[in-house]
């Protein structure tokens, strides 16, 4: 079963070391760290993207400095005030671009093992 993301996971842009700054509410809490909602993530800033800076003429290239969205991972079952928790099931984009590509490998790890839903 898919762990429950706190504040204390590790949310990535997908380029190394590329963290989410996150935030999480504090209405529920596993091993005393707030559980992540989608609205801890979204729109939140990254920092340490490692893509760098490539102008045109060539395939333009940015680092990831914030989340767009959130496509996947949200608990079926698990609510923290009727909203769904995120799982390390994670998925979505960045402002990040790569090669002329939007960049869409947002994803986390979990840190506990505590609480696991679907």
């Amino acid at each position: 079963m898919p762990g429950v993301l706190t504040t204390a996971s590790n949310v990535t842009c997908g380029h190394s070391p590329g963290k989410v700054t996150t935030t999480g509410s504090p209405k529920l809490k596993v091993s005393g760290q707030p559980v992540l909602l989608k609205t801890g993530i979204m729109g939140k800033p990254v920092s340490g993207c490692s893509t760098p800076t490539v102008s045109p003429p060539s395939p333009v290239s940015k680092p990831c400095t914030s989340v767009l969205a959130v496509t996947l991972g949200e608990a079926v079952k698990l609510t923290v005030g009727s909203l769904p928790v995120v799982l390390d099931t994670l998925k979505g984009a960045t402002d990040g671009v790569v090669a002329n590509a939007p960049q869409a490998f947002l994803s986390a790890t979990a840190g506990q093992t505590k609480l696991t839903t679907i």
